[in-house]
């Protein structure tokens, strides 16, 4: 629905939404929990349900900030969106968080979690799972939960997927209103931090990998703008949502405990 490729996936949309939400608290736990400010949750739903209104596949979308310090965003299957802090705090302006959550919600759309678990643990094993998270067996499907949380954690995407979702993930956020600029800004920011702080990024750049690459191909799919999209914008072009975003990454800085997140279930 979203990339145009071929996709065989045996699981049906319910059960792909059930693992999601059944496998949301453990991710949640395992990266400090939700930030305790019910101002900034709301805050990043907000910019969340934008960029997911305009998305290709009509899902549950749902977003979590996450009180972990270590930078990292990830999306699991159905919808389920999480950004932590330590992420967050790095960012200068609202059209870099939009384009974070739309690179993940691209993830989604596109089926890409759903595919690479089919690839990693095998579809006969993800249709039990799917299954088991949906059903009624509550034990059964606490069990699918953490083998679906542990699976998405460490899930590295493939360099296509990757590419995808910048691409489609900053045509989400430039209909949402967004400078598209925002996404190589945001991953221009996030490839020289990782260079002054290697360990610090080394989780996030594990299962997204990043290089000049990724920047410079966002950089080209603006310059074509093939649907017409990019019209009119520049790197230029000030975010007239910066001031909103400066309040709340002031109030997250001052009241976010971060945390440093455990290990993944094996």
């Amino acid at each position: 629905p979203v990339t145009g490729k071929s996709q065989i996936i045996l699981i049906p949309e319910s059960q792909e939404i059930a693992m999601g939400l059944q496998a949301a608290p453990e991710v949640a736990t395992q990266f400090g929990g939700a930030v305790a400010d019910p101002t900034l949750q709301a805050y990043v739903q907000m910019v969340g349900k934008k960029v997911g209104a305009v998305a290709d596949r009509k899902m549950p979308y749902d977003f979590t900030l996450l009180n972990s310090e270590v930078p990292n965003a990830f999306a699991l299957p159905g919808g389920k969106i999480f950004v932590t802090a330590g992420l967050m705090s790095r960012m200068t302006n609202e059209q870099q968080l939009a384009a974070v959550l739309g690179h993940e919600i691209v993830h989604v759309a596109a089926l890409h979690g759903v595919t690479s678990m089919q690839n990693g643990i095998g579809m006969s094993v993800l249709v039990e799972l799917a299954s088991a998270a949906a059903g009624e067996d509550k034990a059964a499907a606490a069990k699918a939960a953490s083998q679906v949380a542990a699976s998405m954690i460490g899930m590295k995407y493939s360099r296509d997927n990757e590419y995808d979702a910048d691409k489609y993930g900053m045509k989400y956020l430039t209909k949402a209103g967004y400078n598209p600029w925002g996404m190589p800004e945001l991953l221009t920011i996030l490839l020289n931090l990782s260079e002054k702080e290697p360990s610090t990024f080394e989780a996030m750049f594990q299962t997204h990998p990043l290089s000049s690459a990724r920047i410079a191909a966002v950089k080209a799919n603006i310059a074509e703008d093939e649907d017409g999209l990019y019209r009119g914008y520049s790197p230029a072009t000030p975010d007239p949502k910066t001031a909103q975003f400066r309040g709340m990454h002031q109030r997250l800085m001052k009241s976010a405990t971060f945390k440093t997140p455990a290990q993944p279930a094996k």
